[in-house]
């Protein structure tokens, strides 16, 4: 036998010789009995490959008994095939009814989904199914709404009473009943007391998560209503001493408040419940969030626990949070001893580095003091000698630009004289104005060379 075949058979309870009314009868019972998930998909798997066997197997008989050649086989074939058909159509008849069944339950959902991908489509997309829960009048945490009919996830340690509220993102406030706690999850499941269409979150599967996956925290952090942070899956399981459940480790913002709202993937499925966070001095960036397939069952069951077993389980919860302020306690001290050793260590360190670089700089200091004075000594020294080159320079001009301007006036008296002497007059006579006129131009121009060759 084919061992999917006998496992199938086993699956179901059912032996080889079954048929394919039995087999959908024991599947349906099946189906309406089981709560998880994983156990309505192996039940789905063991149906469908039994299906599949039997109508192989009724072709094959069918096909023995009467050849395809003789005319009188028609009717048995005919017949073979409305039974094949009919079993296909009650098969479809079937899922549709289980995909009704389970959409109806959340664990999957027919509707639209935002573009995968997109922060502003998912983070408006699921917008409207955050809530704050608020006991006493007080803002406790968040939650968020997994049915249409108004079922509401969150903490254990966020729902510590009986009865509260849930506040929407669109300003309503409604009554909510606590129905079902498990403090070892810190899992606790809300009802809400108006009766109309809520929109809610899809479950997705938190075991298909991944390292690196970019992921939504969405919550009220510190009162501040409906606040999102985006990060990465740091690690995908987790365990703390005082939980039994899987948690999946982000980077993405957590502080108070975020404590029962969820861990959504791109694709705008719920794959994780916002629970705790490590802080410290010299931590960042470590929030859990218990996996959403640790309690996706309990989800789907919606089991109603009694007045007195709620009561139990409150009590095991303030017990549990005794134990998580313990460990936490221990954790802080066991931190706080380190970071008093690392202080010690740092300060002596400090000390150690501020006396070698205080000597380091008085060194420097008086190197940078001789360099100082050496350097003043230069400038000095560069300064007195550059003033007397100057002098000596200015004194040379001043000489040659005198001799330069007698030269020219002792030219102009000459010419002027030359000029008197070739009219047969005395020297130092009265030119006619012509003559003297280009004489004096002359001794201009000759004037005006000195000073462009010597300026002062």
């Amino acid at each position: 036998m084919d061992p999917d075949i006998e496992r199938s058979l086993n699956i179901l309870g059912l032996t080889e010789d079954i048929s394919l009314e039995e087999v959908e009868r024991v599947y349906r019972g099946l189906v309406a009995s089981r709560t998880s998930w994983g156990d309505v998909k192996e039940i789905n798997w063991a149906y469908e490959c039994l299906r599949e066997h039997i109508a192989a197997r009724e072709a094959a008989v069918t096909s023995r008994e009467t050849p395809a050649a003789e005319p009188e086989a028609r009717p048995a074939n005919n017949v073979s095939s409305r039974r094949i058909i009919l079993g296909v159509i009650v098969s479809s008849a079937i899922l549709a009814a289980v995909l009704a069944v389970l959409a109806h339950f959340n664990v999957i959902n027919l509707q639209s989904s935002p573009a995968s991908g997109d922060l502003s489509d998912i983070i408006k997309s699921v917008k409207p199914a955050i809530v704050t829960i608020l006991t006493e009048g007080t803002p406790r945490g968040s939650g968020f709404v997994v049915s249409k009919d108004g079922y509401i996830v969150t903490n254990a340690h966020v729902m510590r009473e009986k009865t509260g509220k849930a506040a929407f993102t669109d300003g309503s406030v409604t009554v909510v009943e606590l129905i079902f706690m498990d403090p070892e999850l810190d899992f606790a499941l809300l009802k809400t007391a108006d009766t109309r269409q809520y929109q809610y979150l899809r479950l997705g599967d938190s075991s298909a998560c991944f390292e690196g996956e970019t992921v939504i925290a969405a919550g009220t952090p510190l009162s501040f209503d409906t606040t999102f942070t985006r990060g990465i899956i740091s690690a995908s399981k987790r365990s703390f001493p005082a939980y039994r459940a899987s948690f999946i480790q982000t980077d993405a913002a957590l502080s108070p408040g975020n404590s029962g709202g969820p861990l959504i993937n791109l694709k705008g499925d719920v794959i994780g419940v916002n629970s705790l966070k490590i802080s410290g001095i010299s931590v960042e960036g470590m929030g859990f969030a218990v996996s959403i397939n640790d309690v996706k069952q309990h989800i789907i069951a919606r089991k109603r626990m009694s007045d007195d077993d709620l009561s139990r389980q409150l009590a095991r919860m303030e017990k549990k949070m005794e134990e998580m302020s313990q460990w936490r306690n221990q954790a802080s001290a066991r931190e706080e001893k380190s970071a008093r050793d690392r202080m010690v260590e740092e300060q002596w360190e400090r000390d150690r580095r501020r006396k070698e670089f205080a000597e380091r700089v008085e060194e420097a200091n008086r190197s940078l003091r001789e360099q100082k004075e050496q350097e003043e000594r230069r400038i000095h020294e560069e300064g007195d000698r550059y003033r007397k080159q100057m002098r000596e320079q200015m004194e040379t001009k001043r000489k040659a630009l005198s001799e330069c301007l007698q030269a020219a006036n002792h030219r102009y008296q000459t010419a002027w004289n030359d000029s008197c002497a070739s009219t047969g007059l005395d020297a130092k006579c009265k030119l006619p104005y012509s003559t003297a006129r280009i004489l004096e131009q002359r001794l201009m121009q000759t004037r005006n060379e000195c000073f462009r060759l010597y300026p002062q």
